[in-house]
């Protein structure tokens, strides 16, 4: 036989809380890998069909796995990952050049803009993956023409920023 239950008793007072845990390490920041450079000083360029990197030595502002050469128009990606890049170019009259970036020395269909537009802005951006050493150029091809840049004003940019 079993004896009746009796009722629930009050609720006890809580106890004290217990000791913070210890704080994880933080994860892996991925745009700490990222850069920007420019052209401010109206430089001009003969633009041929097989294109002319635009040189970039202005307002350098590059995370420490990104280096760029001494004519400023190769950039060196030192961490594999996947990379959103973007180049703006500016000229002061309209031309039938078209834009692109150069990556690994190979042409990079997606950021291309046609030269058979008569343009005076060329802008574009690409998500892409690169492997550990990778480059990047900028460069303007197509008709023989000369392209002058916008001159103390953003006459070309390029930004690179890792995404992961």
């Amino acid at each position: 036989m079993h004896a009746a239950t009796g009722p629930t008793g009050a609720t006890g007072a809580t106890g004290p809380t217990g000791p913070t845990g210890a704080t994880g390490a933080l994860g892996p920041n991925p745009t700490i890998t990222a850069g920007f450079a420019a052209n401010t000083s109206g430089s001009s360029y003969l633009v041929a069909l097989g294109g002319v990197s635009v040189a970039l030595p202005n307002a350098q502002l590059l995370s420490p796995d990104i280096s760029v050469n001494g004519a400023n128009t190769v950039f060196t990606i030192n961490t594999a990952g996947r990379y959103r890049i973007s180049y703006h170019i500016n000229t002061t009259a309209a031309l039938g050049a078209g834009s692109r970036l150069f990556i690994n020395g190979s042409p990079n269909t997606a950021s291309t803009i046609s030269s058979g537009l008569s343009l005076s802005n060329f802008s574009n951006e690409i998500v892409i993956d690169l492997a550990a050493n990778s480059t990047i150029s900028l460069q303007l091809f197509g008709l023989i023409v000369t392209a002058v840049l916008l001159n103390g004003a953003a006459g070309a940019s390029l930004m690179i920023i890792r995404l992961s």
